[in-house]
């Protein structure tokens, strides 16, 4: 019986060790995402791809920005929907780095409401940023609609 619950007691040890490992790790990915600065200035742009024609440069597609196919955690919001955006920016220098896949695109102005805005910069995109906390039906409305590239 002794040795049964000196192994049971090594067990429940163990087991408690991973567990806090595994929290501690978790809390250290997160830190990437929730200590990083909101971008609360400059524009925000999302990139769509649309089919048929493509319009003069600045012009209206008749299409919006489209978010409904995004993740989104349990409480239906999304969980770093690509855009683009930089502090202070302009669509000048924020345009730079969208994927050429895209021939339209929406802006608007930082802060989105109700969400998180923060960088995210990927190694073929300096301007990428990870849009979350907010509805994709609401982030489609903020964003309205797509003028071309």
């Amino acid at each position: 019986m002794t040795a049964t619950l000196r192994a049971f007691g090594w067990l429940a040890a163990f087991a408690l060790t991973v567990t806090f490992a595994q929290g501690a790790a978790a809390e250290e990915q997160q830190k990437g995402k929730v200590g990083a600065k909101p971008v609360e200035t400059g524009v925000v742009i999302r990139g769509v791809t649309l089919a048929g024609p493509v319009g003069n440069p600045g012009t209206s597609t008749g299409k919006t920005c489209d978010f409904s196919g995004e993740p989104v955690d349990p409480s239906g919001r999304l969980e770093g929907a690509s855009v683009n955006c930089r502090p202070n920016g302009n669509q000048a220098n924020t345009t730079p780095g969208l994927p050429a896949r895209f021939n339209a695109y929406c802006m608007i102005n930082a802060p989105v409401k109700s969400a998180r805005l923060i960088q995210a910069a990927r190694p073929e995109n300096a301007n990428h940023c990870d849009l979350s906390g907010i509805t994709p039906k609401d982030a489609t409305g903020q964003f309205g609609g797509a003028v071309w590239r």
